[in-house]
């Protein structure tokens, strides 16, 4: 339940920020963390030297201290993170070859970070641990097979003598947090918010906590603080709640989720000047608008245009920069005259006077690529995953309703198909997502659904009964395909698709962990490929089922006509972006973040086009006649870009805050099916929205 701040008085803020007592960490059964690692040969612990914690420091072996430099976590992802989980075992320069050195590193997440702990079997390894990098598959090594004090340590091939030989409780931690509690707010200003919770449990230790607002990380802090300061936007509506991190990089589910609308920053009563100069020009079925701009004691926040008296459009500003002054009116009807006018708005919500009306008519016929929309449905529920069947029929999911609705496109008459069993929210964005039906589907009549469930997000399939308006849910008929996907209040990815090759392909969110995204052992922030019965296909680059890795929250996948698949991302607070999916490919969260961070790093994939999270925020995305089309939430808008070799060119955008925020786009026939998420799509409340179905027509 998202608990709903508007202002909180200055003279309670400081008892509402004052945190509680951290809670004591439950004792472990057995140590996992901050453990040292001893050379059975040697009886020396491994040891980062000098205690340095300057990345490129020697890992040697030393007489055992207690110290941070030689107790050592093993993560999840398969790192051996030390001096208090800030630095990690790393194979310098990415070294496959024998000989190379080991070394302390800032933490990356990349390959030569990554290590597998294994029983020895033979000669002087029996029932020891011996640590050996995936990356190159050669065992930890005293260099020499000395046991001298300073002795380095370095990766050669694994031959089960002493030296290679460890006696540790070390073992991968993979229990999380619980999540932290009683979130709450103080002093909220224009400017600034302090946000406290109560602290999480672990068995072994909190470490940080992460601060995010809708899905987007604002700060981390350490383990111990259970507070902090945050920079928050007048008058913006924001969800705030915590995550809690371990050492081992485990993050617990979300908290509650605290709803914040900071006061403007002044008392501002006067609103924007009317806007001028509006023109308008039409290229066959489609109207362009320019005007001058409106001038504001504070600054114009938006531009509300208006079609026949009736609001067609929003085209809004960002921070400090004003919104535009063109906006695109697509898919009207031919030779019809329309009158347009526009107002502007500040951020208080001062509106102008309308401006001067100016006629516009449209060309004789279509000329564009968007010729028509026409609302086929509307649903008090978020329509996420759709599909349409051979027979014609759209099914979609009612993502927090957990139920499959028929719809006949050509009535609008809805029938309910049944209810999805062991579907859970998130508070957020998780809940009954995507849907995919086989080319086979119209023999085998199976429907593959992912969903969230209480404890994971899942792929599962269930066959459909009966036809028309008796097409029924068999839930008899339901398998998990795939389980064990972490969850959390965003980050879920969820969306389905089938390509070419008869293989079902899934978007995974990285759970709001965004190491992750690079442990191609873990299914999150991934894109998945399966077999239709769910077996793990056997040309898949891992022998798992991750098909490409380093996403942050995928949520569009589409093939184009060469069988190539592309895939939509959302970005943190700087970028999306839209990716050309390869077998095996490293897409750089959470080094990367479109083109920013340190995005050269090689084996990295660069996008094919990013997008200012401001215009963007896109989730589903749609292949028609070699064009991709990209639905927006934050943005409010859909992209068209033409698919030029393995370019985006040509981008235009359409429907501009015309139907709000835009979640789902599918192929239908001679054109898209449209999907809103305006209302209720950031918690897990049935039936709280008000959404529209929308049928676009393409043009020739």
């Amino acid at each position: 339940m998202a608990l709903v701040v508007t202002a909180v008085p200055t003279a309670v803020a400081a008892a509402v920020a004052t945190a509680a007592p951290a809670a004591a960490p439950a004792a472990p059964t057995a140590a996992t963390a901050n453990v040292p690692v001893v050379g059975v040969a040697s009886g020396k612990c491994l040891d980062v030297s000098g205690a340095s914690t300057s990345p490129g420091a020697r890992i040697i072996i030393w007489p055992c201290s207690g110290h941070s430099n030689q107790a050592f976590t093993a993560t999840a992802a398969g790192e051996l993170r030390t001096l208090g989980g800030t630095r990690c075992l790393d194979v310098a320069g990415s070294s496959t070859t024998r000989g190379a050195v080991v070394q302390s590193s800032t933490c990356s997440g990349g390959a030569n970070q990554k290590f597998d702990l294994r029983t020895g079997t033979t000669g002087a390894a029996t029932g020891a641990t011996v640590v050996v990098g995936r990356q190159s598959g050669l065992c930890l090594d005293v260099t020499g097979a000395s046991t001298a004090s300073g002795a380095f340590v370095e990766t050669w091939s694994c031959n089960n003598q002493g030296n290679q030989a460890w006696r540790t409780t070390l073992s991968a931690d993979t229990q999380p947090p619980s999540a932290p509690t009683s979130p709450r707010v103080g002093g909220l200003t224009c400017r600034t918010v302090t946000l406290a919770w109560n602290a999480s449990t672990d068995a072994v230790g909190v470490t940080a906590y992460d601060v995010y607002h809708d899905g987007q990380l604002m700060t981390s802090v350490g383990g111990s603080t259970l507070s902090t300061s945050l920079t928050v936007v007048p008058g913006a509506t924001w969800g705030l709640y915590v995550n809690a991190r371990d050492a081992a990089g485990n993050v617990s589910q979300a908290s509650a989720t605290v709803t914040i609308t900071p006061p403007q920053c002044q008392v501002d009563t006067t609103a924007p000047s009317v806007p001028t100069g509006l023109r308008g020009t039409a290229s066959g079925t489609t109207v362009t608008l320019t005007w001058t701009a409106s001038i504001d004691d504070v600054g114009v926040r938006t531009y509300d245009v208006y079609r026949g008296g009736s609001g067609v459009g929003t085209v809004t500003g960002s921070g400090a920069t004003p919104p535009v002054t063109t906006f695109v009116d697509s898919g009207l009807a031919p030779s019809t005259t329309y009158a347009y006018s526009v107002t502007a708005a500040d951020a208080t919500g001062n509106v102008s006077a309308r401006s001067a009306s100016v006629g516009v008519t449209t060309g004789a016929a279509c000329a564009s690529a968007v010729c028509g929309v026409a609302q086929v449905a509307t649903d008090t529920d978020i329509p996420w995953g759709l599909v349409t069947l051979p027979d014609g029929s759209v099914l979609y999911g009612r993502r927090d309703a957990r139920t499959l609705v028929r719809l006949d496109p050509a009535t609008g008459g809805k029938t309910t198909v049944g209810t999805v069993p062991n579907v859970s929210g998130t508070d957020g964005e998780g809940g009954l997502m995507g849907l995919a039906v086989a080319p086979t589907f119209g023999s085998d009549l199976w429907l593959y659904v992912m969903h969230t469930s209480p404890t994971d997000n899942r792929i599962v399939r269930y066959r459909l009964t009966g036809t028309g308006t008796g097409l029924r849910l068999d839930t008899a008929t339901g398998q998990v395909l795939v389980s064990g996907i972490l969850r959390n209040k965003y980050h879920d990815g969820g969306r389905l698709r089938f390509g070419p090759d008869g293989k079902l392909y899934a978007s995974t969110g990285d759970a709001q962990n965004p190491d992750s995204a690079q442990n191609v052992a873990g299914l999150n922030g991934k894109v998945l490929r399966l077999n239709p019965d769910g077996s793990v296909p056997s040309d898949n680059p891992f022998g798992s089922y991750v098909w490409s890795y380093g996403h942050r929250n995928p949520q569009g996948l589409a093939f184009d006509s060469q069988g190539r698949l592309w895939e939509q991302e959302f970005g943190n607070s700087v970028m999306d972006e839209t990716n050309l999916i390869v077998r095996g490919g490293n897409y750089g969260w959470p080094a990367c973040e479109g083109t920013v961070g340190t995005c050269g790093t090689a084996g990295y994939i660069a996008p094919k086009r990013t997008y200012p999270t401001s215009e963007g925020s896109c989730s589903g995305i749609a292949v028609v006649r070699e064009a991709l089309y990209v639905a927006c939430a934050r943005g409010a808008r859909m992209y068209r870009a033409v698919i030029s070799g393995d370019s985006l060119t040509s981008v235009q955008t359409y429907f501009a805050g015309t139907y709000g925020r835009l979640r789902t786009v599918e192929p239908a026939p001679g054109g898209l099916w449209l999907t809103t998420t305006n209302l209720g799509d950031k918690d897990s409340t049935a039936d709280n929205s008000d959404e529209r179905i929308l049928r676009v027509t393409l043009g020739p």
